[in-house]
């Protein structure tokens, strides 16, 4: 299921397809190259990392909106983007 471009979605191992998790995924294969060939469990409990990583990610930005701020510049560009580090 795709995810709508106003939604951001952390996934599930049912439903892990552009989701958070999966992007997790691929930015640690770009890093380190795909996990060699494994058990199924060796992927999922991989997964689960990342999906409970993008569930805290999420969360945590929930619980935190006001520390967010946004500019777009007309063309649905962000020209700032204040974020605490």
């Amino acid at each position: 299921m795709a995810t709508p471009p106003n939604q951001v979605y952390a996934g599930t191992l049912a439903d892990f397809d552009d989701s958070m998790a999966n992007e997790i995924e691929i930015a640690l294969n770009a890093l380190s190259g795909p996990l060699p060939t494994a058990p199924q469990k060796v992927v999922d409990d991989r997964r689960k990392l990342f999906i409970a990583i993008s569930r805290g990610v999420i969360n945590h930005l929930k619980n935190h909106q006001a520390a967010i701020h946004i500019t777009l510049d007309g063309t649905n560009h962000v020209t700032t983007l204040n974020v605490r580090l």
